[in-house]
């Protein structure tokens, strides 16, 4: 009796000792590493989402600063400034001032008020919002102005709630920029702008990646909350939310801490706004921490529970069943780390209808969207080049085309049919290449096109110069980004022959470079000085800043940025050229063949 009972201890201490209490130790250390595993997935996962909410934040404003740039910049608020300074208008002439200006600015639907003051500090301001401008006097004494005129043009932007005395009560975002007089460089400031936007695609950004309980703000260095997305917030201090301060100078960083008592994690994402003039603003991310563990609390207790269960009635089906769950917890992160390495297509297989099918279905879920937030940043950023790309095209325009029509009209009023007749078929020629809706036309018809163009200027110019054209006949097919030649040709004729005595030859090659093409323009001008070629080597390095340099002519930056643009690096343009010995520009584009 007394062996019976050794040997039941014995088994019931070893059943305890080998099978409950080392599954017990790991239920409860599985337990602690899954709540990691929780908070550092999430983070991963959040970090991407996060960035891309501020890749999206950080294009609202790149694009309200390229139309700030194309007002400030424009012919149209130019001589409008200038004619106000030399002549303020009468009461009478106001609202025509007033129209025009709303003309100007009022094209762009998240404008929603403008100021424009000119060098008295008159004001001339309208909106589609109820608003009471800002008297410039309010304007001047206000420190940020004296920040605004050293950045000498460059825009200052301030958030809703940060300076209500000069945003008033719209809680919109403001930009503050000087007017410079951009034909003579360094001549000074014309007037100054106020503008105010109303982002409302701010809105549609946050609920398009919002998800159950996330909370995102936007904050500024001291904490002020700019931007809520629930509207909760707005204008308060994010640190008396905050059990403890959070740093709101970091790149990045994630926190634990309790946020209005609840606990939560806390990240902080340094947009990078600064580029576009505007303080060190940040995104912040809330999410309550029972959201994130809850769910895969609820799992791990089921789990164990159903382990018990099959522990009691039988260790091998415990084993079964815990294998099953292991192998497909296995495959989960195997999955996870696939996606880690940029795999988005990887899905994990469902099969079953229990706790791990939730599972993997989230995940299968999580990577779709993933994968499809990815698509659309890319797609994004492909008709961000293409319009960009359109943009440029629509400035190479026919510059010489009101010239040509008027030598058109006096050989007409002079009986020279046969040329009336010649100039007007070269003309219609270039205007049908230049109408061409693809971005790509054959080699053969780019060249015809120039033919033409320069066959004109030589009557417009009166055989100031001539030219000379080889291009091979098995190149004729290949394909040419649309009117590329026709901006560098202008050049040496507007630039290149400014003063000669003597003939200006052009010459124009095509040479076959094996898996791409490479095209020559050579004039015998008065060649480009050093200085503004080492201008056009700095605009192309750094293609996305402007300066108030002189430049090389806008046609050839035009080509530069277009064929960049286009084709990518390694091909584009190179200008070799000395004064008073011409210049050399080499254009090289792929080898593709013209559809």
């Amino acid at each position: 009796m007394g062996v019976m009972m050794n040997l039941r201890k014995k088994v019931f201490l070893a059943f305890m000792g080998f099978i409950i209490i080392p599954l017990l130790s790991i239920s409860i250390f599985t337990y602690m590493i899954f709540q990691d595993i929780t908070q550092e997935k999430y983070m991963e996962q959040s970090e991407l989402t996060i960035k891309s909410i501020g890749r999206n934040i950080a294009s609202l404003f790149k694009e309200a600063n390229y139309y700030s740039d194309y007002w400030m910049l424009g012919d149209n608020l130019q001589s409008q400034l200038v004619e106000l300074n030399e002549n303020p208008p009468s009461d009478e002439q106001l609202n025509n001032v007033t129209n025009s200006l709303r003309k100007i600015f009022l094209t762009y639907e998240p404008l929603g008020t403008f100021s424009v003051y000119n060098l008295y500090g008159e004001n001339y301001s309208s909106g589609v919002i109820p608003f009471a401008p800002i008297p410039f006097k309010t304007l001047k004494d206000h420190p940020i102005y004296e920040e605004v005129k050293n950045l000498n043009g460059f825009p200052r932007w301030i958030g809703p709630y940060e300076n209500p005395e000069l945003t008033g009560d719209n809680n919109l975002f403001s930009q503050v920029r000087t007017v410079n007089y951009y034909e003579t460089p360094g001549s000074g400031r014309i007037g100054t702008m106020f503008l105010q936007f109303d982002f409302k695609e701010m809105d549609k950004i946050f609920n398009f990646y919002n998800q159950k309980n996330s909370h995102f703000l936007l904050v500024n260095e001291q904490g002020v909350i700019l931007y809520d997305n629930r509207k909760l917030t707005n204008g308060s201090n994010l640190n008396k939310f905050l059990s403890q301060k959070v740093d709101l100078t970091e790149s990045y960083a994630t926190s634990r801490v309790k946020f209005d008592g609840i606990e939560s994690l806390v990240t902080v994402y340094d947009i990078g706004l600064e580029k576009y003039g505007t303080p060190k603003w940040a995104l912040v991310s809330v999410t309550p921490w029972d959201y994130l563990s809850g769910e895969m609390s609820v799992i791990l207790k089921w789990v164990g529970t159903i382990m018990f269960l099959f522990l009691i009635s039988a260790l091998l089906f415990n084993l079964l069943f815990v294998n099953r769950y292991i192998r497909a917890i296995i495959r989960i992160v195997s999955s996870m780390k696939q996606v880690e390495r940029g795999d988005l297509d990887v899905r994990v297989k469902v099969q079953g209808n229990d706790e791990m099918t939730i599972l993997s279905r989230g995940f299968n879920s999580l990577v779709s969207r993933i994968h499809d937030l990815v698509e659309e940043v890319k797609q994004e950023q492909e008709h961000k080049n293409k319009a960009e790309l359109s943009l440029l095209q629509a400035q190479i325009k026919p510059h010489f085309l009101f010239n040509t029509l008027e030598s058109i009209n006096a050989l007409a009023v002079q009986n020279q049919g046969k040329k009336v007749s010649q100039l007007v078929y070269r003309l219609g020629t270039i205007l049908r290449i230049s109408f061409h809706h693809k971005e790509e036309i054959a080699l053969g018809l780019e060249i015809d096109y120039l033919k033409n163009y320069m066959e004109i200027q030589k009557y417009r110019f009166e055989e100031l110069f001539d030219f000379e054209i080889h291009l091979p006949r098995e190149l004729e097919n290949h394909s040419i980004l649309k009117l590329t030649l026709q901006p560098l040709v202008e050049n040496s004729i507007q630039h290149g022959f400014e003063g000669i005595t003597y003939q200006g030859i052009i010459t124009i090659r095509v040479e076959d470079g094996g898996d791409h093409i490479i095209l020559w323009v050579e004039d015998n001008g008065i060649g480009i000085p050093e200085d503004v070629l080492v201008r056009f080597q700095y605009r192309k390095k750094n293609p996305s800043l402007d300066t108030n340099e002189p430049r090389v002519g806008l046609g050839v930056l035009n080509v530069a940025d277009r064929l960049r643009i286009h084709y990518g690096d390694g091909y584009g343009l190179y200008i070799c050229s000395e004064p008073n010995k011409g210049t050399r520009i080499k254009c090289i584009i792929p080898k593709t063949t013209a559809r």
